[in-house]
């Protein structure tokens, strides 16, 4: 029997590594996937985590692990995904793939007031590619189908947005 892949509320916070709702991210936090909590503090210069979230986590000495970087069978060694295209991709994680975007799209938008293009476009691209493997362990191929389906959506947050500031 086939499970569906349960969908997460909210954003992926990469500083503090939890998942947030929307609220809990300003403009530029969504793009960069840092929460309103963790990016005050990197303005502040605090140290991450903050002082009231550190007693939270739990700190792993690799020697109380027994590691042995000899030894085949490592729970704790990075795992390196087959790059999935696109057009594999189900339903749920083609959505999630398109509102990350959407994200990255408004903040460039909100920041530059132009339409990302080339190396922009292209170093977007990457970093969500990049964001979204951390987030939902899933890696994107970066194929003519993702970039095709990334530019057409671009196209439509820009056109929602132009429309937004257009004046009655």
């Amino acid at each position: 029997m086939c499970m569906a892949k349960k969908k997460r509320q909210g954003h992926y916070c990469r500083i503090c590594g939890e998942y947030k709702a929307n609220e809990k991210f300003s403009g530029k936090g969504h793009a960069q996937h840092i929460c309103k909590t963790c990016m005050s503090h990197k303005k502040k210069g605090n140290e991450f985590p903050a002082e009231e979230e550190a007693s939270e986590l739990v700190e792993y000495d690799v020697d109380d692990m027994g590691y042995d970087m000899f030894n085949p069978n490592i729970d704790i060694m990075p795992s390196f995904l087959e790059p999935i295209p696109y057009k594999k991709l189900d339903k749920d994680t083609k959505f999630a793939v398109k509102q990350m975007w959407e994200e990255y799209v408004e903040s460039y938008w909100y920041e530059e007031h132009l339409i990302p293009l080339n190396n922009d476009f292209n170093n977007m691209k990457d970093e969500m590619i990049g964001i979204f493997e951390e987030a939902e362990n899933t890696t994107l191929k970066d194929d003519k189908d993702l970039k095709r389906v990334l530019h057409d959506q671009m196209l439509i947050v820009i056109n929602k947005l132009l429309k937004a500031e257009k004046p009655k």
